[in-house]
This record gives C-alpha cells, structure tokens and sequence, in this order.
C-alpha cells in the first residue's frame, strides 16, 4: 500500500512538473476551457487519474484530517464554517447550563484523524437547604445539577410544602426547584360529643397531636367502645381522634336459667353491659358449654348460658350381650336398651336410665340355659321349663326307689347339668332278686322270640334251683343230727 502511495506522488510530481497540453481550441479568448464531452477528459490519462481519485481519499486519514468535532455532554463547539479539519486544528467550546469551566475547553485535531480533548466542564452544584424543624432533608445522592432531595415530618407533623426538591438551571447558574417546607403539628377538630355521656375535655378550638380525651356514661347507661380518645394523623394530611367515642346504651340482660345449676358469682338481680356470672353443676350433673357467661350490647348473654345434664358416661358392658343409647321424646333423659346374643337369656332389666347416681338399675347379665332333666320314679326341689346357670337343684326319689348318682346337680355354662343327673331305681325285697334279674334280662331283649326263649331257660333255672336246695337241706339235716 505504501509502495502504492509512493508511487502515486512521483507520477503526481511528474505531472506537475510537466503539465499535460491541452489540444488548441480547449480554451477561450478568457483563458476558459471550452465546452467538450466529459468523456474526452479521461482519453489520454484514464488510469492515471482514477488513481489519484482513489489516494485522495486515503490521504485525509493517512495524513490526519478530522471530520466534524465531537458532541460533548457539557459543552458545545463554537459556530463552525465547515466540517472538515486539518491536523493541528484547534476549536473552542462553550459550557452548557449546568456546568462550569475547570480548565482550558478546547479541542485538537491529532495526526491520527480524531479530536484530543480532556473534561474541562463539571456540574455546578446547588446550595446546602440547611435542616428542616420537625423533620429531615434526605439527600439521594449529592448537591449537583439533576440531583434530587426528599422531605419528610416527624411523627405528629404535616408536612406543608413540597416533598421534594430538584437541582435545576435557574438564570445563569443553578438552585433548587422547590424551597424548604415546613412542618406543622397535626391539629384536630373539638373533641366530638355524645348522647347520655360526656368527656373531660375543655372547650378548645383545637387539639394538638397526642391530646387524648376520656368519656363517662350518665347513670344506668353502659359504655360501649373505648373510653378515652387520643389526637392522631391520617394519610400524614389531616388529624383525626382515634378510635372513635363511644356510645352510651341503657342495657339489660335477663337472669339467666340454668336448671340443676348453682351461681359462684353474679348474683344480680340486675345484670348490665359486660356483667358476668360463673356457674356450676349440681351434684350428679355435668356442665355442658361455657361456665362463664357475659352480658353483651344486645341485652343478650354471650356465650349462652350453659346446661347442666345427668352424669352418665358410657353405659355397662355385658357379657354375651350388647346395648344401644336412646333417648326419650321431649326430654333430656338418656336410656340404654340391652340384648343378649343368640343361645343367651336376659337376667335382669333390659332397660337402664341415667339418673343421679349414674344408670339404673343395675346392668343385666346374659346367662344360658338347661332344660329341665327328667327323672323317672324323682322329684325336682324346683320344677321350671328351663334353668338359668349356674342355678342348682335337689332331686328326690319316690318311696321305695333309690337314688343312683348325686342328689345336686347345677346348670353349667356349657348347658348341661354338673354332675350328670342321677336316677331312682326300685329298691326290691331278697326273695325278689331273681324277679329282678329276668326283669333286667328282659329289658336286653327286643325280638319276642328271644324274651319267650328266654323265659323258658329262667323258668328251668328256677326250678332246677329249687331241687338243689332241696337236696342241700336233705344233706344238712344228718350232719346237725350227729
């Protein structure tokens, strides 16, 4: 590129120093060149001058030119005539509103084709606003040009006058937009007045922050709401009293009625706003809601008086049996019904009732049962269909029959009689014993063949019986002669 530079300079030197002819007739009688084709400019030296077209644009920043000079923030140029610069060039600038000059403001054109320059301007700075009385200046960042400060009151003050303040260019230098406000302690209105009550206030036309008045009530009206009001800001504009006055209100609340339940405290008989009384429960009852009941502004209790109800937790459990609770139509009395479970009987009442001392009657039992047993030729101490366990009874034999077994026996839980019962058998004389043998042989018999065979055979047994004694008693009567 160089090279090609230099070369452009020997051919311009060249040319200057041996100036190309122009053709007769070129120029006029004033030294003027006539009008020719634009085209017949390029004929002879075409390359030659696209060339120089071509380094004339380079040679502006190669060698240092500098176009328009830079717009700054805190200042301005002077009035310029044109836009491009030679190296070397120096301008003058002038300071915008806002800013003062600290050192020489101008800038230069280097050889590199751009504009030297240091910050020469700063922002000029607002006066210090002081302090504010009853409240404080805050400042967001500093005292200079565009800089902003805010005001605020301390707690009871209204702030009268603008929040904040802006350093801005006033005339030839700069101030603040808006001046120092003030703050001026809340006032409020006469404190107000109310019906059937009255407060210690005076008669002022006003009352400063964190005045308070303190109402009272004629007789036989109850207040409503706080007693003492105090001076208070709102939305830091206005003074308000706070909270509201209260009201004065002729309450009255009936005697409450708790049956089966005794007073501790508040007797009465008159029971105004905010009167309570604290009750208990009878003997043999139990307390159901708030012991501690309050008369309220609607002449009513709150919370409601409570109920005194029978003391009965869960009813008893039985064995083999169950229960459910019920209660009675229009009224507070709660029963439990009991039944037993399949193969048991009932002993006892199957309805129970809560009472004072808890529920009556007693619980019932679900027993089993055993039939009644049957004993020919006996007698039972206690003839019932059926015997509930573990009842016992006494079995009798008719006269001339024995007894075969225990006399007592006793119902068992599994239903059947401890010990077995016993049997009355017949008590037969010595001579009958042989009766009583066939008669036992008899019952081990059931075809009628074998009962006839079997006769026959105890009939011949019988008989040849007799003959040996017979022969025996024979055989005796010599041996006792001798």
């Amino acid at each position: 590129m160089l090279s090609f530079i230099a070369n452009i300079c020997i051919l311009r030197k060249h040319q200057i120093m041996h100036p190309i002819r122009v053709p007769h007739g070129v120029l006029d009688t004033k030294r003027k060149m006539a009008a020719r084709p634009f085209s017949g400019l390029w004929k002879v030296s075409d390359p030659t001058l696209l060339q120089m077209t071509l380094v004339a644009g380079l040679l502006a920043s190669v060698f240092g030119d500098c176009g328009p000079p830079p717009n700054l923030q805190f200042a301005s140029p002077n009035k310029l005539n044109n836009k491009d610069f030679k190296t070397g060039t120096t301008l003058k600038y002038t300071c915008l509103p806002g800013y003062s000059r600290i050192s020489s403001s101008s800038v230069t054109c280097n050889d590199r084709g751009s504009w030297d320059y240091h910050v020469f301007f700063v922002l000029k700075q607002c006066r210090n606003l002081g302090d504010l009385p009853n409240g404080k200046v805050e400042v967001k960042t500093d005292f200079l040009f565009g800089s902003t400060v805010e005001f605020s009151c301390s707690e009871g003050y209204i702030l009268v006058g603008s929040a904040t303040s802006h350093c801005e260019i006033q005339d030839k230098g700069v101030d603040w937009s808006d001046p120092l406000p003030q703050c001026v302690i809340v006032k409020c209105e006469p404190s107000p007045t109310i019906s059937n009550g009255r407060h210690n206030g005076g008669d002022e036309d006003f009352y400063t922050y964190g005045s308070s008045v303190t109402y009272s009530c004629d007789p036989d009206f109850s207040m409503l709401g706080k007693a003492s009001i105090s001076c208070t800001v709102e939305n830091k504009t206005i003074g308000v009293w706070y909270p509201s006055p209260p009201t004065c209100k002729n309450i009255i609340c009936h005697p409450p009625q708790v049956p089966n339940g005794n007073i501790l405290s508040g007797f009465g008989p008159v029971y105004n706003y905010n009167d309570s009384v604290l009750f208990s429960c009878k003997k043999g009852y139990i307390l159901n809601g708030s012991n501690l009941i309050h008369c309220g502004a609607d002449d009513e209790w709150h919370p409601s008086p409570p109920t005194c109800e029978l003391n009965c937790e869960f009813p008893p459990v039985i064995a083999h049996g169950q229960c459910k609770i019920v209660s009675k139509l229009f009224a507070f009395e709660q029963q439990a019904v009991y039944e037993c479970d399949e193969g048991y009987i009932l002993i006892g009442a199957n309805r129970l009732s809560c009472a004072f001392s808890g529920w009556s009657p007693g619980a019932p039992q679900c027993k089993t049962w055993c039939v009644k047993p049957e004993i020919e030729y006996g007698k039972l101490s206690v003839e019932k269909v059926r015997y509930v366990e573990p009842e016992r009874i006494t079995i009798q034999c008719e006269s001339g029959y024995s007894m075969v077994g225990s006399e007592i026996i006793t119902c068992s839980e599994d239903r059947t009689w401890y010990p077995e019962a016993p049997k009355c058998e017949w008590e037969y004389p010595e001579y009958c014993e042989k009766v009583v043998t066939g008669r036992k042989l008899l019952q081990c018999l059931s075809r009628p063949v074998e009962v006839k065979l079997a006769l026959e055979v105890y009939k011949l047994s019988l008989e040849t019986g007799q003959e040996l004694q017979l022969l025996e008693l024979q055989l005796e009567k010599p041996n006792n002669a001798s």
